[in-house]
């Protein structure tokens, strides 16, 4: 089993911009890992407090077709001077592989700058 890490942000509050921001971090995580669809077994989204219009697993179940995904949404933890608007990730798949590559974008960078050097 491998787990992968990512992280992205959303520009606003609503449905469009966090389906499409979490659809881009989900296809850009399958992409850059070359990740078998059919092997990921569990997603586990936490995202910050101001992002309420929408879940973004239920857009990653309904882009990528994924019925038998199990799927858990969280709150992010509120720190003093937390990144706003942000989509976090942790995908489990039973795949082995030697290694994985973190997925950050947007502001989300910020979050590992040693993973963007």
């Amino acid at each position: 089993m491998i787990s992968i890490r990512g992280a992205t942000t959303v520009l606003s509050n609503s449905q469009t911009e966090i389906k499409n921001k979490t659809i881009e971090l989900i296809n850009e995580i399958i992409t850059v890992n070359n990740l078998d669809v059919e092997e990921i077994h569990t997603m586990i989204f936490s995202c910050t407090d101001d992002i309420t219009c929408g879940y973004p697993g239920a857009f990653v179940r309904e882009y990528f077709n994924m019925t038998t995904l199990s799927i858990m949404h969280f709150n992010e933890m509120k720190v003093e001077n937390y990144l706003k608007f942000c989509i976090r990730v942790l995908i489990l798949s039973n795949e082995h592989k030697e290694s994985v590559k973190f997925i950050y974008l947007h502001d989300a960078k910020s979050l590992r700058k040693d993973l963007n050097q």
